[in-house]
């Protein structure tokens, strides 16, 4: 609650709208990484992430553009039908385990990037779509960034509590269960194929609703705005934060986006310091960030943290 109330007041004390920019970044970034969580927790790793937001930005983007539909319900749209592809997808792509599923989700996020690049008539290729009109909640306008900023933070505090929610339930049990030990959890009655997509399905739909929501914020969405290089950065995110929590997810988030403007005098280091962060946190916090609260209570009660 204490962590709500001083992110509620931050416009209040941040006036610096480069620095508000970076904290909608982070909690748009913390829904990208919690909803990518949310597939992690049935035991599969997406690498084509970024490819569900893009098809939800493109869908709110078009409808917005050429429909006229006003951004909230455009949004919603998008989570939808981002779902229902997923839920289509995920029916055959689930089938596929480990490193084969892996490979198959880069895969479809590079032909979503070469849709969205060669169908010109519809996406306007490499030139994107610009004007994108920014939301409106009771026809007050949130173009401003300290605006938008609250509802960044309504969006995200929904997601968390809805997946936390999620999670505490009999699903979660069963997503748990799976990721554990998949063989296990169908002997015992699971219907593993059919939670896993559910999860799948989920998840890309947070994902597509909030690439709806960065698309009006920046008003923009091109072939470039969600890529390969995004899923791997949901991916570190998730890593570095703590994959076994939502809260790891957030701290990922947190922690990672402001990166890639702190080192922007040093582009070609950029990877080789995420790489570098990536495996430092594999090697010391195997729990990502989440768990250092973890490992100072142990260590203060005199006991020796596991690795």
């Amino acid at each position: 609650m204490a962590a709500l109330l001083a992110a509620a007041a931050l416009p209040h004390f941040v006036s610096n709208q480069f620095y508000m920019h970076m904290a909608n970044l982070a909690l748009l970034n913390a829904i990208f990484t919690m909803s990518l969580g949310l597939i992690a927790a049935v035991g599969q790793l997406s690498l084509g992430h970024a490819a569900f937001a893009a098809t939800g930005a493109y869908i709110s983007a078009l409808g917005a553009l050429h429909l006229k539909l006003p951004p909230l319900l455009g949004i919603a749209a998008s989570g939808l039908a981002t779902a229902l592809v997923a839920a289509i997808l995920g029916k055959i792509l689930l089938r596929l385990r480990g490193v084969y599923f892996v490979l198959v989700t880069f895969l479809a996020g590079q032909v979503v990037t070469l849709v969205a690049l060669n169908w010109e008539s519809v996406t306007r290729g490499a030139n994107g779509l610009v004007g994108i009109p920014p939301i409106s909640v009771l026809g007050y306008s949130l173009g401003a960034r300290a605006q938008f900023y609250y509802f960044a933070l309504a969006a995200f505090v929904g997601v968390f509590i809805l997946l936390r929610a999620l999670m505490r339930s009999q699903y979660g049990r069963a997503f748990r269960s799976i990721a554990e030990n998949i063989e296990l959890a169908e002997s015992s009655g699971i219907d593993a194929s059919r939670y896993q997509v559910i999860a799948f399905a989920i998840g890309s739909g947070i994902a597509g609703a909030a690439g709806a929501v960065m698309a009006h914020y920046i008003r923009y969405v091109s072939p470039d705005t969600f890529t390969f290089h995004e899923s791997v950065a949901y991916i570190t995110m998730l890593v570095v934060g703590g994959r076994q929590t939502l809260t790891g997810a957030v701290l990922g988030a947190a922690f990672l986006t402001p990166l890639p403007e702190l080192l922007r005098g040093f582009v070609s280091m950029q990877h080789i310091i995420y790489g570098a962060v990536l495996v430092s946190v594999l090697i010391f916090l195997p729990g990502g960030l989440a768990s250092i609260g973890h490992r100072i209570a142990k260590m203060t009660r005199g006991g020796r943290p596991r690795p």
